[in-house]
C-alpha cells in the first residue's frame, strides 16, 4: 500500500527513483496511455520510502536499467493499462485473500486511514497524498478502524472508572496542588 495514485505509479521511472536516500518523486502521470502532469500542484511531491519499499523496488531493478525505463511496465516497455492489472492482477488477488470492493482508489483511502491511525499529522497525510487541501484528506480519505473507536472510548472511560488520582495519595502535605 502506498499514498500513489495509480497513474502516478505507473508513469514512475528508474531514473527518478533514489533508493540510496529512499526518495520517490512523483512528477507525472499516465492515463490510459498517455503522460501528462500530475492531477495539481500539490501532487508534484517526493514521498519518502519505507524500508520494505526499498528492498522489493532493489529487487525488481534491472541490473542495467535505462533511467527512461518504466518501473511498471509491458514487455514492450509501455506503460501498463490499469484496468487490465485490476482485472487481471488486484481482483484475483483480493478474491484469494477473501478481500472484496478493492480497488485502487481503495488502496489510497486504506493508506490515508492507516497513516491517521497511527498518529501521523493531518498536514504530512495531506503532503503525502498530493492532496490540495486538508479538508479532502480528512472528509474524503479519512475513515474510522472499528479497533481504533473500541481504544477511543476505552481512553474515555479509563479515568471516569479508575480510582481518582487524589485518593491514591497518603502525605497530602506533599502532594502536587493539581491532584488536590
Amino acid at each position: 500500500m502506498h499514498p500513489l495514485r495509480i497513474g502516478e505509479a505507473l508513469a514512475l521511472c528508474w531514473g527518478a527513483i533514489d533508493l540510496e536516500r529512499g526518495i520517490l518523486p512523483v512528477t507525472r502521470n499516465v492515463y490510459d496511455g498517455h503522460f501528462d502532469e500530475p492531477k495539481s500542484q500539490r501532487s508534484r511531491r517526493s514521498v519518502p520510502l519505507g524500508a520494505m519499499s526499498i528492498e522489493v523496488l532493489s529487487a525488481l531493478k534491472p541490473a542495467r536499467a535505462k533511467p527512461d525505463a518504466l518501473v511498471f511496465s509491458t514487455d514492450k516497455g509501455t506503460p501498463f493499462d490499469r484496468h487490465n492489472l485490476v482485472n487481471r492482477q488486484l481482483k484475483p488477488t483480493c478474491k484469494r485473500l477473501g478481500l472484496t470492493g478493492v480497488g485502487w482508489h481503495w488502496l489510497r483511502h486504506a493508506h490515508a486511514t492507516l497513516l491517521d491511525a497511527v498518529g501521523t499529522p493531518l498536514g504530512t497525510a495531506q503532503a503525502l497524498l498530493g492532496h490540495s487541501s486538508s479538508e479532502i484528506t480528512r472528509e474524503v480519505y479519512l475513515h474510522s478502524i472499528p479497533a481504533g473507536a473500541k481504544a477511543a472510548v476505552q481512553k474515555v472511560e479509563d479515568p471516569v472508572i479508575r480510582p481518582k488520582l487524589t485518593q491514591d495519595v497518603l502525605d497530602w502535605k506533599t502532594a502536587s496542588s493539581l491532584i488536590q
